[in-house]
């Protein structure tokens, strides 16, 4: 297989995201020994520019590749990858000593510009029976269980659902596959995931993965909190349910979103006795499984199921008989 179709398939496979590698067509002036030792290749990488020299006899010593990456960035606005169809494990070290990128079509994908390195024991992905399914798997089932967009079957569709790169998406699909929740299917360029089943047997099936996704619990001394935040916890299960209201409302926001939510709102934490409010952050974000002012009733069973208190673990269990699956 040619070098250009082996790297378009390896980045498809590995980023989950369709990908297009071919000749660079405006080549810039650069020394001409370079043109004898490599292809010119271009094509992008989550959306990042990027500029292949595709060895044509792999012959060089990573310390001349890294000189000759450096002779070629100040020509070209992209990001310089080494591209060799194989490399000893000493010249990979070698590379990633000297921070050079490169990728090794089906073996390993290395940029640091772009926080990447992807290597072969990473392919093949291990099931979680043991600690349950991870945010991004869990947010990809209950995106189905939910039904917000049954034409998102693609790990590039079902990241702008969910505000995940299509990378992590791509891997959340394996792990639900690993499970035996789900398989995948390739459609030209294209990896679609089909579940093994459907509404509340699916869920039964991912019953004993699920993990509640709250992460830390913030008590907000401030009376007013921002209203895009979506009403979470106890006081969104009573909502839902027969279950008498706490003393605080909580709401539900991002781990990831928090710092920047407090900083531009002036939220500031304090202790539970001085409290207007309570905000969790979760491990997926709230407000892409949700279109009402309230975060799923599937995020709700899974964060109160297991609760110590019994008239809140049945109320979770009454949610769950309500669904309309």
């Amino acid at each position: 297989m040619p070098i250009a179709a082996a790297l378009q398939r390896y980045l498809e496979d590995t980023l989950h995201e369709p990908a297009r590698v071919a000749a660079l067509e405006r080549a810039p002036s650069l020394p001409s020994f370079l043109s004898r030792m490599y292809s010119l290749l271009e094509g992008h990488v989550t959306g990042r520019r990027c500029i292949f020299l595709a060895t044509i006899d792999n012959a060089a010593t990573p310390s001349d590749i890294a000189k000759h990456v450096a002779l070629v960035r100040p020509a070209v606005d992209a990001t310089v990858v080494f591209v060799a169809p194989w490399l000893s494990a000493h010249n990979r070290s070698r590379l990633i000593g000297q921070g050079v990128p490169f990728v090794v079509p089906g073996k390993q994908l290395y940029i640091p510009d772009l926080a990447m390195d992807l290597r072969e024991r990473f392919r093949t992905p291990k099931p979680r029976r043991a600690a349950g399914l991870s945010p991004a798997a869990q947010a990809v089932l209950f995106h189905r269980l939910l039904r917000l967009n049954e034409t998102a079957t693609t790990p590039s569709r079902v990241a702008a659902q969910l505000h995940y790169s299509a990378m992590s998406i791509g891997r959340a699909f394996d792990e639900l596959v690993g499970a035996g929740l789900a398989h995948t299917e390739r459609h030209g360029k294209e990896r679609r995931i089909r579940f093994q089943a459907e509404d509340r047997q699916l869920f039964d099936a991912a019953h004993d993965l699920l993990r509640s996704p709250v992460r830390t619990v913030k008590f907000i001394r401030d009376a007013h909190v921002p209203p895009p935040l979506k009403h979470a916890g106890e006081s969104a299960l009573a909502e839902l349910t027969d279950l008498s209201p706490p003393p605080l409302t909580a709401f539900a926001v991002a781990a990831s979103d928090w710092k920047i939510v407090a900083q531009t709102h002036e939220l500031v934490e304090t202790d539970r006795d001085q409290a207007f409010h309570i905000v969790e952050t979760w491990s997926y974000d709230p407000a892409a499984l949700s279109t009402a002012h309230l975060v799923d009733p599937l995020s709700l069973y899974a964060q109160f199921r297991d609760h110590r208190d019994e008239r809140v673990s049945m109320a979770a269990q009454r949610l769950l008989d309500g669904m309309p699956w």
